[in-house]
């Protein structure tokens, strides 16, 4: 049977393999991306830190990561039927029929209601309201968004962005400046990003009916969006909270994007679209560590949080 011909089932049978049942877990909750999402949580909790307490940095964290994996996993049970069409994604636990949709629904379910409890419980209002907000965004509006319009990425850039809120107002219960231009760097990033990923999967997008891309428009669209990305990550320069080497940075890191945007033209390149994507996975975690070690040394100076 060919993917595309591949009917999901209602259900799977369950196993006593735990070891591959936690793989399947683990790939339902796209670990490796609900890392990096906790990781922009984690800058933004920084930023506001000025004493750490491992106790609650840890609670924070644990909080973030059920919420992230769980939209993860909710996603994943809701769009089954389109990943077991696509050659990219139709050996996800769901389409492969490793777990059925009732296990997968439960699971992410618990995930998410248990860090949405412990962000409340042990972090801030705020922090646990923008949890729930960024859950219900990803979920109720991105992902039945993807096959309407093209403009799905706005409403998942939002999602997205929200975790180094939630850092920040965790520890501070409000929000500042500076945790709104972690939230604008991690928005920005998102265009290009999402934009790179669909240019590259066309034909696995075009077969399932997602509107992954602004057509017409789509170069002077990423490099609009791209120049909004590098632009908001020199904010903190402009609120004197940065020196030089946070400027060489954001200098380089920009130019890096911002020259693959540019040759990433109309989006029908598959090897420019890769090019693309590989720049903007170079630049998050990398513009993350910047803000980091700039925060540190703002605490060090100073002798409190930026």
């Amino acid at each position: 049977m060919s993917v595309r011909d591949h009917v999901h089932p209602s259900s799977a049978p369950w196993t006593l393999d735990i070891r591959g049942r936690m793989r399947d877990y683990l790939q339902l909750a796209k670990v490796r991306l609900s890392s990096m999402v906790l990781l922009s949580g984690l800058v933004g909790y920084w930023l506001a830190s000025g004493e750490l307490v491992l106790s609650h940095l840890l609670w924070f964290a644990a909080g973030t990561f059920l919420v992230v994996a769980g939209a993860n996993a909710l996603n994943q049970v809701l769009e089954r039927d389109s990943d077991a069409r696509m050659d990219r994604t139709s050996q996800r636990p769901l389409p492969a029929e490793r777990l059925s949709v009732p296990e997968a629904f439960f699971v992410a379910s618990l995930m998410s209601a248990a860090g949405v409890v412990i962000l409340f419980a042990t972090c801030s209002t705020l922090c646990g309201a923008l949890a729930l907000l960024a859950l219900g965004t990803y979920i109720l509006v991105y992902t039945p968004m993807k096959s309407r319009s093209p403009w799905s990425t706005l409403p998942g850039a939002v999602a997205g962005a929200i975790p180094p809120l939630m850092g920040f107002s965790a520890v501070q219960g409000s929000l500042s400046p500076i945790a709104w231009s972690l939230f604008a760097v991690v928005f920005f990033w998102q265009f290009p990003h999402t934009w790179a990923i669909a240019s590259t999967y066309r034909e696995d997008y075009a077969r399932v009916g997602y509107l992954g891309m602004p057509i017409p428009g789509t170069h002077v669209r990423t490099i609009v969006a791209t120049l909004a990305l590098v632009a908001s990550s020199f904010v903190p320069l402009a609120l004197g909270l940065a020196g030089d080497f946070y400027l060489i940075g954001v200098a380089i890191l920009g130019a890096f994007v911002l020259a693959a945007a540019v040759r990433f033209g109309d989006g029908t390149s598959p090897p420019k679209a890769r090019q693309l994507l590989a720049a903007s996975l170079f630049y998050l975690p990398l513009m993350l560590a910047l803000f980091a070690l700039n925060a540190l040394s703002a605490s060090t100076s100073v002798g409190g949080p930026v």
